[in-house]
């Protein structure tokens, strides 16, 4: 990744130097927790090898002025354990994160690091961002829906692109409705800073031409939400429509021939 010119200088260098740390810190984390995880669980040896520990760490800055820090861990897709940054003190999800819990919490001065942490510096970074040029740019997404003929139903998938902030949400509205991939929406960069996404959703054969679907794209640029409206055609109407298509493009093309070789004939003779 390209680096700014701001991480050359004194208060760069300062910074990176923290993330440094706290990257090797995390790293140390993550091992303690996957590995007293998989053994409260029971899930060591060869089963290790399909374990997933997970941990995020985020603050906001709401327009009201309000703030909020939230610090979890995940086992395997779950909740495992989370940080109570006003008591200072570690909650337990499950029965098997308590040892961790109580591991955890004899280091005190960890602690307090990572309460310091979320009460001000990360409140000062988002400050600071309050302040950056192209913060409060907000770009309009763009949504289509198309979609592709199963033999019994049809996915029907509404892309949504070229919006800026990344944070958006996309719903499908309508009966009879199958998610794909689980409902999963996974949000990607576009090469020109703004973000796309998209969401699949499988509508049963007889169901098509029968009821409307609507995609509701909600987002940060637009005061309400974008709805675009998917209703489908039976398979056979769809079908009489292409071949009426193609009985006139081809009734058009011999009757340009024909024309053309009469309009021949009479330049030869």
């Amino acid at each position: 990744m390209p680096c700014p010119d701001w991480i050359n200088t004194t208060a760069g260098r300062e910074e990176w130097s923290i993330i440094h740390e706290w990257s090797d810190h995390n790293r140390y984390i993550f091992n303690l927790g996957f590995q007293s995880a998989s053994t409260q669980f029971n899930l060591t040896g060869s089963l290790s090898d399909q374990n997933i520990y997970q941990a995020s760490g985020c603050c906001s800055l709401y327009p009201d002025g309000t703030y909020r820090a939230l610090v979890t861990h995940a086992f395997n897709g779950k909740d495992f354990l989370s940080v109570d940054i006003e008591r200072k003190t570690f909650v337990a999800a499950v029965p098997q994160a308590v040892m961790y819990k109580t591991l955890r919490e004899r280091d005190s001065v960890t602690i307090e690091e990572i309460v310091a942490y979320y009460r001000t510096r990360c409140l000062d970074r988002l400050n600071i961002l309050k302040q950056a040029p192209g913060v409060h740019i907000r770009k309009v997404p763009e949504v289509r829906i198309f979609e592709k003929q199963k033999a019994d139903s049809i996915t029907v998938t509404c892309h949504v692109t070229g919006f800026y902030p990344r944070v958006v949400q996309v719903v499908w509205l309508g009966p009879d409705l199958q998610p794909v991939d689980e409902g999963v929406t996974d949000v990607l960069p576009n090469e020109d800073g703004t973000y796309q996404t998209r969401k699949s959703v499988i509508v049963p054969e007889e169901d098509v031409g029968e009821h409307t679907y609507s995609c509701v794209v909600l987002h940060s640029s637009v005061p309400d939400n974008i709805t675009r409206v998917w209703g489908g055609e039976k398979a056979g109407g769809m079908a009489v429509w292409i071949s009426l298509v193609c009985i006139c493009l081809l009734a058009a093309g011999i009757g340009l021939v024909v024309w053309w070789c009469c309009r021949t004939r009479d330049a030869v003779i």
